[in-house]
């Protein structure tokens, strides 16, 4: 038996990856979209991650089932807008809080891809460890500073350069903690903002790397979600993925070198090998 859920009204460009009959859903948010209505906001059709009013206590959208009556979508993490990528649902309230816990308790595993300035890091894989706090931005909207708060942690893979003499490279991130806008944060403090990050990034090099070659997204994307945990007596095994959007191969062989020629490596870790499906895939 599968999981129906074609009567769920998702936003434009939103699709179902992943589902298990215990109610767990896990769809592909595309870049621009919100994962919930911002309070006092009127979004334009089609730009939140599901159709439907969203109670901000249940945490949860309220969806017409097509039968008269009313069923929750229960959202179980979040994605910033402009972060595209794998979305984790449920139509259980019970399941909601087991899974929700889990992420509360950094018990599950998150994969995210990125492209960040730089042909090249220190070390080719490594662990960052900051403190992270929130603090108020222009607007009255929400930001994170590095300095002082609570702990934040990421293992870092370096990939690959991009083609050419562009500064710019693909890097795999796993958030071992869920602060706000950690990925985008920590990258930046290191010294390597993300292509695009118009927040937390480096204007100059969005724009002559970005913009000047037409790429206006910000190059961040939850390529895979993984959990174990025990439900109603069955351990299940859940794991979603997300394609590398296009957009990402297209930026990193933007400037490619003439026939013959390949693409530089970092000044260390040349010898870190690309996994077969990355170098598929780019």
């Amino acid at each position: 038996m599968t999981l129906a859920t074609d009567w769920i009204p998702f936003g434009r460009g939103v699709r179902v990856v992943q589902t298990h009959d215990c109610g767990l859903i896990a769809v592909e948010k595309p870049d621009g979209i919100l994962s919930h209505p911002n309070p006092g906001e009127v979004a334009e059709k089609g730009t939140i991650l599901i159709t439907g009013n969203y109670s901000l206590e249940e945490e949860a959208f309220h969806v017409r089932d097509g039968k008269g009556g009313i069923r929750r979508v229960y959202l179980l993490n979040r994605l910033d807008s402009p972060t595209s990528g794998v979305l984790l649902l449920s139509v259980d309230e019970g399941l909601a809080s087991v899974v929700r816990k889990m992420f509360a308790r950094s018990q599950v595993s998150k994969k995210y891809v990125a492209l960040i300035r730089g042909r090249g890091l220190r070390t080719p894989r490594g662990t960052w460890q900051d403190q992270l706090a929130k603090t108020k931005g222009p607007g009255g909207g929400v930001r994170s500073e590095a300095g002082t708060g609570a702990p934040a942690v990421t293992v870092y893979q370096w990939m690959r350069p991009a083609g050419g003499t562009l500064p710019l490279s693909l890097i795999q991130l796993e958030p071992r903690t869920g602060r706000t806008h950690q990925l985008r944060v920590q990258t930046s403090t290191h010294g390597h903002p993300i292509l695009g990050d118009r927040t937390y990034g480096d204007f100059d090099f969005n724009k002559t790397v970005g913009s000047a070659r037409g790429f206006k997204r910000l190059f961040l994307h939850a390529e895979s979600t993984q959990l174990s945990f025990d439900w109603q007596g069955e351990k299940i095994e859940f794991k979603a993925a997300a394609p590398i959007p296009p957009e990402f191969m297209d930026a990193m062989v933007a400037a490619e070198e003439p026939k013959g020629k390949g693409a530089k490596a970092p000044r260390r870790g040349s010898s870190t090998p690309i996994s077969p499906r990355l170098r598929i895939r780019l």
